[in-house]
């Protein structure tokens, strides 16, 4: 042998037919369902506002599609996540999705929102996200008071967007007075917006069903579920009527040692090599078109570091913990569990402005605050 073994005489197993398929194949569907797998996974942690969950699964979705030739279903999905991750950023303005570092988290969102008009099939909703995020970008800047960031913003949104001349403006009048309470923002407030996101996601999801894989693992919990349950409340079995027919009884032996030896004899497939299968059923999601394929977005899903750097994320821990608390944190903090309570970590992250710093983070701060007796 010399060690020289084919991945081919590896890589077998069981099959029912006689037929071959390539590895090749059965990798591109499997990728498929995972990808939808964790698009879904991504639209409920945002559905959910749990910020860490949803940071963490956008880079396991990156790097799922790193390399792939994607369907048109799975380009639309790629924007949709990228739109959603700019969103989720949307309160964080130490955040880049772009190498220019003037371009804040909403900013990058009216450009991809402004691609996505053809993955909208409402026009009106789209019109209506794109004035929230029009008014958004500003009052960001203002409540976090960067009253000069929120003049640039503007700027940049006369110039690059097409602004109705009313919405200029009303936030040049804003902007100017400096006014993070006017009852103009209060109508395009940021939890509308978010509001109105999950109103596309939800449209999104039914028009683009892609749940297969999903299905799948509801029904082998349900199954498992129900195997517990049965084991925990066992039921007598029947008794059999004694019977004198021995015939009968010798048959059904026959009958099951017969197919006992054709389970045995039964070939096995290989994966790799060349193998005889009958349609095998794929997924609709799986399903090659004869549409003319959309070409790729150059988009980056995920964030990009301080300095526009694609290569180090801001999610290490470790460059996080060397900041340390200060007042106004603490007093997020302290206000975050008074409102949800305490272990509702994910929840408070998103209510406050606590920077770059995770869900993890605030519950270890809240236990050395308590250990200080600085809280009960």
């Amino acid at each position: 042998m010399n060690g020289d073994v084919t991945t081919e005489s590896l890589m077998t197993i069981p099959s029912t037919t006689d037929e071959i398929t390539s590895f090749k194949d059965v990798d591109r569907l499997v990728k498929s369902w995972m990808i939808d797998y964790l698009f879904l996974s991504i639209t409920q942690h945002f559905k959910e506002r749990n910020s860490y969950e949803f940071m963490r699964t956008v880079r396991s979705f990156e790097v799922m599609i790193d390399g792939v030739e994607l369907e048109d279903h799975q380009i639309k999905k790629k924007l949709v996540c990228g739109f959603l991750a700019r969103i989720m950023d949307g309160k964080n303005l130490d955040v880049q999705y772009t190498s220019d570092v003037k371009v804040t988290p909403l900013m990058s969102a009216v450009t991809v929102w402004k691609a996505m008009d053809y993955v909208v099939t409402d026009s009106k909703l789209h019109r209506t996200i794109m004035r929230l995020l029009f008014v958004q970008s500003v009052a960001i800047c203002l409540e976090k008071g960067k009253h000069l960031m929120a003049k640039n913003v503007l700027q940049w949104l006369q110039k690059e967007c097409d602004l109705p001349q009313k919405l200029q403006t009303n936030l040049a009048s804003i902007v100017s007075a400096k006014n993070t309470h006017d009852a103009y923002l209060s109508s395009f407030s940021f939890p509308c917006l978010m509001e109105q996101v999950q109103t596309f996601i939800d449209s999104f999801i039914q028009e683009t069903p892609s749940s297969f894989l999903l299905q799948a693992g509801a029904k082998v919990v349900q199954a498992k579920q129900e195997k517990d349950q049965s084991e925990v409340e066992p039921h007598e079995p029947e008794k059999a009527e004694p019977t004198d027919d021995s015939a009968n009884q010798s048959k059904q032996e026959e009958v099951y040692i017969l197919q006992s030896k054709r389970n045995a004899s039964r070939p096995k497939r290989r994966l790799l090599a060349k193998c005889r299968v009958t349609d095998p059923w794929k997924p609709d999601s799986a399903k090659k078109t004869s549409v003319q394929k959309s070409k790729e977005p150059n988009l980056k899903v995920g964030r990009l570091s301080g300095k526009g750097s694609p290569k180090a994320p801001v999610y290490t821990s470790a460059s996080r913990t060397k900041k340390p608390w200060d007042y106004a944190q603490d007093q997020y903090l302290m206000a975050g569990v008074k409102k949800h309570g305490e272990g509702r970590w994910s929840q408070i992250l998103v209510d406050y402005d606590f920077g770059d710093r995770t869900a993890v983070m605030l519950k270890d701060r809240w236990r050395v605050l308590k250990k200080h007796h600085v809280v009960d």
